[in-house]
């Protein structure tokens, strides 16, 4: 894991372990302000709608909110933002330093 965030942060060629999950509702909120998550995996999210001052490499506090029937999940952690792409107004990032309970969660979530 440890590498495979090195190589996302310093440019080598990304090899994703993991399928993503697009088509859903949720939003990530950077920095207070909530952006529309375009998709997810278990390692982290790309939002759209950003057009702000942060760049690759940066740790930022995330409140991550997927929602779901009759309800919702959702947590806080730190993210590296992994990419941004101005023209796109995309931005991608990792979660990292997050509680167990919310990685087991997140596991459930993907294992169901």
């Amino acid at each position: 894991m440890i590498k495979n965030l090195l190589d996302k942060l310093f440019g080598k060629k990304e090899i994703r372990r993991e399928g993503r999950e697009f088509g859903v509702t949720g939003t990530v909120a950077v920095k207070g302000v909530d952006y529309s998550l375009d998709n997810w995996s278990s390692s982290g999210y790309a939002i759209t709608g950003y057009d702000g001052p942060l760049l690759r490499g940066d740790h930022v506090d995330i409140h991550f909110r997927l929602e779901l029937d009759g309800g919702a999940l959702e947590f806080d952690c730190k993210s590296i933002i992994v990419r941004i792409e101005p023209d796109k107004e995309t931005l991608a990032g990792v979660f990292v330093e997050m509680s167990p309970e919310t990685r087991i969660l997140i596991a459930n979530y993907f294992d169901s």
